[in-house]
């Protein structure tokens, strides 16, 4: 009995990772009532009417410009964020931003130069430096 039991349950696990959207999957669960929830966050080419337009982990240093998007839901009180651009292991730009309820995006950019070639990531914190996620691209040529 226990095994069909099992069974049924893997069976279940698996139909619901085919129905549910993968980014439902990688939310990050707030511990606390009163903090946001970071949802979705992508490196894009560009924003457009508050979305990520071709977002990826590789991007040509020929597009010229860069986007963190971030997305929370819920935010349960005006509070401010940070994106902390790493190029190499070392701060190149710590972008403040504010995110207001009940659910905020907002987006931080970067002007790409030939020498920001390269591996990145993007620390997405809170104001005691709590990380929400980090997002790890390159640049190439």
């Amino acid at each position: 009995m226990q095994i069909s039991i099992r069974k049924i349950s893997l069976n279940i696990i698996a139909a619901l990772m085919f129905v549910v959207p993968s980014n439902v999957w990688a939310q990050n669960v707030s511990a606390h009532p009163d903090e946001p929830t970071l949802v979705r966050a992508a490196m894009c080419e560009s924003i457009e009417k508050f979305e990520p337009i071709n977002h990826a982990v590789v991007f040509s240093i020929d597009i010229g410009r860069l986007s963190c998007f971030t997305e929370f839901d819920p935010v349960p009180k005006q509070t401010v964020i940070y994106h902390q651009w790493y190029h190499r292991r070392v701060l190149i730009s710590k972008k403040q931003l504010t995110i207001n309820p009940p659910r905020w995006s907002t987006f931080s950019s970067m002007q790409l130069r030939e020498t920001d070639k390269g591996p990145w990531r993007i620390d997405i914190t809170d104001v005691n430096g709590n990380i929400f996620r980090t997002l790890r691209f390159s640049i190439t040529d």
